[in-house]
């Protein structure tokens, strides 16, 4: 059992001892497991993503966002752009010809694109730092996806990336934690059966 802060520290520790190589091989095994979600995906009109922050290794989405522009083009890839005055989130349709900055913390932007609203995602792929077997997800604190998902239809798939398996048990989650239904990691995916 966990604190969240105690997992922070742990996982983002574990992240930093990784090996290029050995991190290059965790997110492609994690990639072979996001694709084993077609079933899903032949629904999903929009799929928003986070951007990976790489030099923090984390779960890498480039490679999910290549894979879905070459095998499910109808997909709209939607990512998030940070207002850094009020820890919200404002979530732009992705297309090639954007310019994406990188904000405060390193976090890739678009610097504009066409908004999309929250009601019209149907996928989040959530960054993590951990999770536990009952599908409570570790962010990094600051609460903007919580904030993000009570603004989403209630059947949003909600999809954690993770390079590593679950704790038991994080023992201080809060009312306000929205749960997965799924964590992908590149051993397995973990279903939570929180679907509606």
């Amino acid at each position: 059992m966990f604190t969240k802060q105690e997992c922070r520290v742990r996982f983002k520790f574990m992240r930093d001892q990784l090996a290029e190589v050995e991190y290059a091989r965790l997110n492609l095994q994690l990639l072979e497991n996001f694709k084993k979600l077609s079933l899903i995906l032949k629904d999903v009109r929009y799929l928003h993503t986070y951007l990976p922050i790489v030099k923090n290794k984390e779960p890498n989405t480039l490679l999910i966002i290549e894979y879905l522009k070459e095998n499910w083009p109808d997909v709209g890839i939607v990512v998030p752009k940070s207002d850094l005055t009020n820890n919200l989130m404002t979530h732009h349709l992705l297309d090639s010809k954007q310019e994406l900055i990188n904000n405060k913390w390193g976090i890739r932007e678009p610097v504009a694109g066409k908004l999309i609203k929250e009601q019209l995602i149907d996928m989040v792929l959530l960054p993590l730092l951990a999770f536990d077997m009952s599908g409570t997800r570790v962010g990094y604190g600051k609460g903007y996806y919580d904030r993000f998902l009570v603004n989403c239809k209630p059947d949003v798939q909600k999809i954690g990336l993770s390079l590593f398996d679950p704790v038991d048990k994080i023992i201080d989650g809060e009312s306000h934690d929205i749960p997965l239904d799924f964590c992908i990691t590149p051993n397995k995916i973990w279903d939570f059966g929180y679907k509606e």
